[in-house]
């Protein structure tokens, strides 16, 4: 029988042995693993009640009040369960609660999704500032993911 969404916790990680799990998922689900060490801190876990790792999102911190959405996974006999829409409210509630200018995401397969969560697609190229230093910009995604920009 199917995990019920009630059951999930959504916590901030800050378990290492958290880590491994959520590569798991990054791994099974083909989407970019580099840089996730570095930012491990900053990333939310959706917790089976068994403390399995069934999702998370992460956000990158950039000093100049952008943040970069990344590594949005729900393990695939989850997925459209609201999970992912969960992970994605606790993160936008944290980097507003954090007075974020604005969190900049890629994606190659999830553009829709990120449309009905306010963001709007913009020009990779318009992106200025540290986050264009990041793992994901400069190498983990390719040149033809979409760009998307939520301002807060």
């Amino acid at each position: 029988m199917p995990q019920a969404i009630s059951d999930m916790t959504i916590r901030k990680t800050g378990e290492r042995e958290d880590l491994a799990q959520v590569l798991s998922l990054l791994r099974t689900a083909s989407l970019p693993t580099e840089g996730v060490d570095d930012h491990f801190g900053d990333f939310l876990v959706a917790c089976d009640p068994a403390g399995k790792v069934v999702g998370a999102i992460g956000l990158e911190v950039y000093p100049d009040g952008t943040g970069l959405l990344r590594s949005a996974v729900v393990e695939p006999s989850l997925r459209n369960s609201g999970i992912g829409s969960m992970l994605c409210q606790g993160l936008i509630e944290r980097a507003r609660s954090a007075r974020f200018k604005r969190i900049i995401l890629l994606t190659t397969t999830a553009e829709k999704y990120f449309e009905r969560k306010g963001f709007r697609t913009v020009a990779r190229s318009s992106v200025t500032g540290p986050v264009t230093r990041s793992a994901e910009f400069v190498s983990a995604c390719p040149d033809s993911a979409v760009c998307m920009e939520l301002l807060l």
